[in-house]
């Protein structure tokens, strides 16, 4: 007999860890990490509101900011998405792409991951080509290499006209490398790309049926829907 009927069910929670990857270089001035800053924080009550009806997830978050240099914007330390805020990124020198994934790669090791957590979320926002193309290479592979690198769910978001990104090189950073690589080219393409993309990751990863830890099956992601794609007149043109 339960001696504390009065006493609320508590549900077992598992971890779901997000990574922002986010671009702060000198060609992100201006409207784009502008945007990208709006963008960040009106996505952060989305997502709760859509892991609202996961009791069982617990969303843990951090950011990574990258210029010449990798750094931690916010962590190492994951903070609870209930308590998370975003710091104002600004911007300086090159797109050091690979330090950011060599230092992500770092914590998706799994002597630093839940045995059976959710597959990590990682969203990787840039403007530019990898100033270490090289280096970028090889870091992605070697983030392939870990079970949760190849459990997470990455989506890349690309920033601005023609040949200023290099589609392939974020392409292959999805893990969907079929997926259209989703591309902002002015600021409510940008702002609603990052709420959508982050909303509809985290939600992918809690939701799925599987949660047995890095062996699991890789999940599936929705396709972004068209007024998220293309906002004609959306505020000024990267």
């Amino acid at each position: 007999m339960n001696s504390h009927p009065s006493m609320p069910f508590e549900v077992a929670r598992r971890q779901l860890h997000f990574f922002w990857l986010m671009d702060h270089s000198g060609s992100m001035g201006g409207a784009k990490i502008q945007a990208l800053n709006q963008a960040v924080r009106e996505a952060i009550p989305e997502i709760r509101a859509a892991v609202g009806n996961h009791p069982e997830v617990e969303v843990l978050v951090r950011a990574i900011r990258f210029a010449e240099v990798a750094q931690w914007h916010v962590g190492p330390d994951p903070v609870p998405l209930e308590t998370f805020t975003w710091p104002e990124l600004t911007t300086t020198g090159t797109t050091n792409t690979a330090m950011a994934l060599e230092l992500v790669t770092g914590e998706l090791d799994v002597a630093k991951m839940p045995r059976r957590g959710f597959p990590p979320v990682l969203l990787l926002v840039s403007d530019g080509h990898a100033s270490d193309a090289g280096r970028y290479r090889a870091a992605l592979q070697n983030l392939l290499t870990l079970p949760w690198g190849r459990r997470s769910v990455r989506i890349a978001i690309g920033i601005g006209q023609g040949h200023e990104i290099d589609e392939v090189e974020l392409r292959a950073f999805n893990s969907d490398v079929e997926r259209p690589l989703l591309r902002a080219h002015n600021v409510a393409e940008l702002v609603e790309q990052i709420k959508w993309a982050s909303t509809a990751a985290t939600v992918a990863s809690s939701a799925g049926k599987s949660a047995a830890g890095p062996a699991a099956q890789n999940v599936l992601l929705p396709q972004a829907p068209a007024h998220v794609l293309l906002i004609p007149n959306g505020g000024e043109v990267f």
